[in-house]
């Protein structure tokens, strides 16, 4: 259950610097942190083009520790969408590197994947609220506000 009345742009300053933390020193943050800037990106990246923005953005560099995060979190259900899609790319993962991504997911046959995306979008979506309820919350236990 989330605070009441509060939404994580209530948490804009804070984020603010974490974003500036989690882009300049990644290794530096504390596991809270990390947890509030891995799956507060996703849901950003998410709601501006669905699942697969996660992979054509820097996002999914940091794809292994955000999955690892979701599960922490409570949500595997939403780490195992990520891990469906990880399996359509070579060696079953996504590369590091973007333009590797991009490029793999360019070789994708047109229209491939494009009705399970939806499926896993509405799966996303179907528990975005939980996940946003769930990061308000621990912003505020961990004292990251």
């Amino acid at each position: 259950m989330g605070i009441p009345n509060r939404t994580l742009s209530d948490y804009q300053q804070a984020w603010e610097k974490l974003v500036d933390k989690g882009f300049s020193n990644y290794e530096s943050m504390t596991p809270a942190e990390r947890i509030w800037f891995n799956l507060q990106t996703l849901l950003d990246t998410v709601d501006n083009g669905g699942l697969i923005s996660h992979y054509y953005n820097t996002d999914a560099d940091r794809n292994r520790e955000t999955i690892e995060d979701l599960i922490v979190f409570g949500f595997p259900e939403l780490a195992d969408l990520l891990l469906s899609i990880n399996a359509w790319f070579p060696g079953g993962h996504p590369s590091l590197d973007i333009e590797e991504r991009n490029d793999a997911i360019s070789n994708w046959a047109e229209g491939q994947y494009d009705s399970l995306l939806e499926e896993f979008d509405n799966r996303f979506y179907a528990m975005e609220t939980a996940l946003e309820s769930a990061l308000v919350n621990h912003i505020e236990q961990k004292g990251l506000n």
